[in-house]
């Protein structure tokens, strides 16, 4: 398995998926934990994650959690550029931390920015005073995102068995207290957040000195943000290379009555990455990581099948994910750097 690319080292085979797909389930356990449920030894694949780690083919970072995305605003703005200058246009965006995500596309726009603000007026800022005086843009629409069904953070593989998940999934639990918001993000928090979005699997030890406090003070603080839903860790992979190269997109329309419903209904399809509501002509998107072109027609097929009250009313093929979560992307979908989103910090 793996992308046509020149470097025949950089592959990600059905072993290094498995280990990935663990990963997402429980992205700091232990290799030794990790080696039952896996039928690996510790030392295998410890061996394998370094090669994929080293090669930037799969990493561990943080996402933003569901009470952090009810607080904050995201929008889904799609930008109109001069052909010449798409590539500096989308260079230049890379390197805003409230550009979360960055996706060159086919259809209505030639690029989709991922965005989040503390608030509406941070988010007017940020269009206007960043993105609509970046030169070459021709022009911007923005659809504010209203409710979140499902996000890039809980897309999991299917390479594992359900005992094996099984197992993963009940030592995480364990370990999870009931949610309880929290008031604010600090500054010592951010500080945690950036070190864990470059490297999600940073030793408690290192993350605790890069804070100056005890690693019991340190897992304690981590423990106090995912228990709160302020973020997750996921687990993220070079898909081109692993046989999932199409990103697609859908923009529908529902009515109101059904929007609820049919968004969860939806976001439980093992395709969808991304859905999400939206105040626009189309109120609902749904993104689908996808083996080929060919399998958004039978995909669509089985949605109006399923839900006849739906209308889909336009759809595009991103060809080129520049930047996912903070993470800028080649185009085999190695990360190359990280810019790490921080929808706090000040406009």
């Amino acid at each position: 398995m793996g992308a046509d690319i020149a470097d025949k080292s950089l592959y990600i085979d059905e072993i290094d998926l498995r280990i990935i797909n663990a990963l997402q389930l429980a992205p700091r356990s232990t290799w030794l934990s990790l080696a039952e449920p896996l039928e690996l030894d510790a030392a295998t694949i410890a061996r394998r994650w370094n090669r994929l780690s080293e090669s930037a083919l799969a990493w561990v970072t943080v996402t933003p959690g569901p009470s952090v995305l009810d607080a904050i605003v995201t929008a889904v703005i799609e930008i109109d550029c001069a052909p010449s200058q798409l590539d500096a246009i989308a260079e230049r965006l890379t390197t805003l931390a409230h550009a979360v995500t960055i996706e060159i596309s086919t259809g209505r726009a030639d690029l989709l920015v991922t965005a989040g603000t503390p608030d509406l007026a941070s988010m007017s800022q940020f269009i206007s005073q960043q993105i609509a005086t970046i030169d070459g843009i021709q022009s911007l629409r923005t659809s504010i995102i209203t409710r979140w069904f499902t996000e890039g953070g809980r897309w999991r593989l299917n390479a594992l068995a359900p005992s094996e998940r099984g197992i993963l999934t009940a030592g995480e639990s364990s370990g999870r207290r009931s949610r309880s918001r929290i008031s604010a993000v600090s500054e010592q928090d951010r500080t945690l957040l950036t070190t864990l979005a470059h490297d999600g699997r940073t030793p408690m030890r290192e993350l605790a000195d890069s804070i100056g406090i005890s690693s019991a003070a340190c897992k304690r603080q981590i423990d106090r943000l995912t228990s709160s839903g302020s973020v997750a860790l996921r687990c993220e992979f070079a898909r081109p290379v692993a046989g999932l190269p199409i990103l697609a997109t859908l923009w529908c329309r529902i009515d109101a009555e059904h929007l609820d419903t049919v968004g969860r209904l939806i976001s439980r399809a093992p395709e969808v990455r991304n859905c999400f509501a939206v105040v626009g002509r189309e109120n609902l998107v749904v993104q689908l990581w996808l083996h080929s072109p060919a399998e958004l027609d039978a995909f669509e097929i089985r949605l109006r099948g399923e839900y006849p009250e739906l209308r889909i009313g336009d759809r595009s093929i991103v060809l080129y994910i520049r930047k996912l979560l903070g993470h800028v992307l080649d185009q085999h979908g190695r990360r190359t750097s990280t810019v790490a989103p921080d929808v706090w910090l000040p406009r």
